[in-house]
């Protein structure tokens, strides 16, 4: 599994795992509608996993001409 460590490099997935030495506090905003999401900043050391990827990629059939 290769590992990206330049700033840009981003994760999408269903489910993230997280790990870091520092967590900033978590801020709540507001997506659609009536739906909130929430932030937060990871520092020092962070790692991400993706554990559940999201399902419009597992979903993707190829396309047949």
């Amino acid at each position: 599994m290769p590992t990206y460590r330049n700033q840009g490099d981003a994760l999408k997935g269903d489910k993230i795992a997280v790990e870091a030495f520092k967590i900033a506090p978590v801020r709540v905003m507001q997506r659609s509608g009536r739906d909130k999401g929430q932030f937060t900043t990871l520092r020092k050391n962070a790692f991400c996993v993706i554990e559940i990827p999201l399902k419009e990629v597992l979903d993707k059939k190829p396309k047949l001409k």
